[in-house]
C-alpha cells in the first residue's frame, strides 16, 4: 500500500479524556477523524484499559471509513513513565495501572503494530515544528503552560532527554521566589493570583474567563497575565542564555491567550543575543497529537 494510504492513530493521553486523530505520513490530519473518549485517571485498571480499547476500536473504524491502512500508534503521556516499555510509573494519577504494560490494550484491537510512547512535552515540540511556519532552529525550546508548566528542548534536530526519555531540562519544580516555578506560572497560579486581587472564588471561573476580562480591559485580569509573562521570562532566562536557544515556542491551553503576556515575556528575554523567535505554536491543541504521530512514523532521535 502506498504511503498516501497509510495513517497512524495518534493519542494525547490526558487525565480526563483520551484525545486522538488519524494522521497521514505527510503530517496532515485525516478530515473528521478527531476522537475523544472519557478516561478516569483515578479509576480501576479495567476501566482505564477499556477506554484505550474503545479508542482503538473507534480509530480502526475511522481508518477503514477512509480506506486507510492503520500502520502504527503514537501515544503522548506525562511522566514518570517507562517510554520504551510502555508502562506507567505514575502515582499521582493512573495509580491503578502503575507497572502494567499498556501496549497490549491497543494491540489486542489493532494487531501487532508498533505502539510508540513519548513524553507529552516532547510531543508538543515535535508537533509544533512539523510542517510549521517556524523554521526548525538548531536549538529550540518549548514551554507548555496549562495545568502545570512543561518544558522541552531540541538540539540539532534531536530531543534533549534524560535517561527515562523525559525532558532533559525540567522547570516546573525549580525554586523561584521562595516557592516553585509552577506556583507562579500555571492554571492554579493564575486563578490564585486573580482571586487574591479580586476576592472572587476560584470555583466560579477558569483562566479563559480571566483572559476574556483582560481583553475587555479589566485591570486585575490584565495584571495577572502581565505578571505571568514577567515570571516566565525570569524562570527561563538563565536556561535560555546558558543553552543559547534560538527559538521559543509556546503551547498548552493558557498559551492560547499569549497575546496577553507576550510583551512582558519578550521584554524579559530581549537581551539574549541568540534568541531570534518567540511565539505560540501554529495549532496549540493539535501539536501534541501531531508530535505523537511524528514519533510513531519516524523514530525519535534523542540526545542525552
Amino acid at each position: 500500500m502506498s504511503k498516501s494510504n497509510v495513517c497512524v492513530l495518534s493519542i494525547d493521553a490526558g487525565g480526563t479524556f483520551l484525545k486522538a486523530a488519524l494522521v497521514k505520513t505527510d503530517g496532515t490530519l485525516v478530515k473528521n477523524s478527531f476522537l475523544r473518549v472519557p478516561v478516569n485517571s483515578g479509576g480501576s485498571a479495567n476501566a482505564i484499559s477499556t477506554s484505550y480499547r474503545q479508542l482503538a476500536i473507534l480509530g480502526l473504524a475511522k481508518a477503514r471509513e477512509n480506506s486507510l491502512d492503520l500502520s502504527a500508534v503514537g501515544v503522548c503521556i506525562p511522566g514518570p513513565f517507562d517510554y520504551v516499555g510502555g508502562i506507567s510509573l505514575m502515582t499521582h494519577k493512573y495509580a491503578s495501572i502503575k507497572g502494567l504494560p499498556m501496549r497490549p490494550w491497543l494491540q489486542e484491537i489493532l494487531g501487532e503494530i508498533p505502539v510508540c510512547f513519548l513524553h507529552d512535552s516532547h510531543a508538543f515540540l515535535l508537533g509544533a515544528l512539523w510542517n510549521s511556519t517556524v523554521h526548525e532552529s538548531e536549538r529550540t525550546a518549548g514551554v507548555i503552560i496549562g495545568t502545570g508548566l512543561g518544558f522541552a528542548t531540541m538540539l540539532g534536530g534531536k530531543i534533549f532527554a534524560n535517561e527515562q526519555n523525559g525532558p532533559g531540562i525540567s522547570i516546573f519544580s525549580r525554586p523561584y521566589r521562595g516557592r516553585t516555578s509552577e506556583d507562579y506560572v500555571s492554571r492554579r497560579a493564575i486563578l490564585s493570583r486573580y482571586c487574591d486581587l479580586t476576592g472572587r472564588n476560584s470555583n466560579t471561573l477558569d483562566v479563559v474567563d480571566i483572559a476574556v476580562l483582560a481583553c475587555e480591559g479589566q485591570a486585575e485580569a490584565a495584571l495577572v497575565f502581565k505578571e505571568t509573562g514577567q515570571y516566565l521570562s525570569e524562570i527561563i532566562y538563565d536556561i535560555m542564555r546558558e543553552n543559547r536557544f534560538e527559538c521559543l515556542l509556546l503551547g498548552g491551553a493558557i498559551s492560547k491567550s499569549s497575546d496577553l503576556f507576550m510583551p512582558e515575556l519578550k521584554s524579559g528575554l530581549s537581551d539574549l543575543p541568540h534568541l531570534h523567535y518567540i511565539g505560540a505554536a501554529d495549532d496549540i491543541d493539535m501539536a501534541p497529537v501531531l508530535g505523537a504521530a511524528r514519533a510513531a512514523l519516524f523514530p525519535v532521535q534523542y540526545r542525552y
